[in-house]
């Protein structure tokens, strides 16, 4: 999963988000084309990871352990999420939510997009 690209900071809040035209853009790209998936990071901050994931049919995210709680929204389309030893299918508006470091992946069982939200702990120095 690709998570070099990240959206400009804002200078103002609240901060909207076109999220069609992000997916648009997405599966234009190089990296959807090539692989059939694709990411892109629209908030980093200290706590607080927003990912916008675009899937194809087949498409997986292979086993991994997210560093904090999850959330995963399904904004397009229908995934299968697995963890610990459990498979469930999630369609349009389909959410689910993860402890931290727990094994888990993603297969699109249909063109897809997720939205993942991950949460850590702020340290003393993310607060500066």
């Amino acid at each position: 999963m690709t998570e070099a690209r990240i959206d400009p900071p804002q200078a103002s809040f609240p901060h909207p988000y076109d999220l069609e035209l992000q997916l648009e853009r997405m599966r234009s790209e190089t990296p959807f084309r090539t692989n059939g998936r694709d990411s892109f990071t629209l908030v980093r901050e200290p706590g607080f990871t927003l990912l916008l994931v675009v899937l194809s049919t087949g498409a997986t995210l292979p086993e991994h352990k997210a560093p904090g709680p999850i959330s995963v929204l399904v904004l397009e389309g229908r995934v299968a999420f697995s963890a610990q030893g459990k498979r469930l299918e999630l369609g349009l508006h389909g959410l689910v939510t993860l402890p931290a470091q727990v094994l888990h992946k993603v297969e699109a069982l249909e063109d897809s997009a997720i939205l993942v939200t991950i949460i850590l702990p702020i340290t003393p120095t993310d607060a500066v």
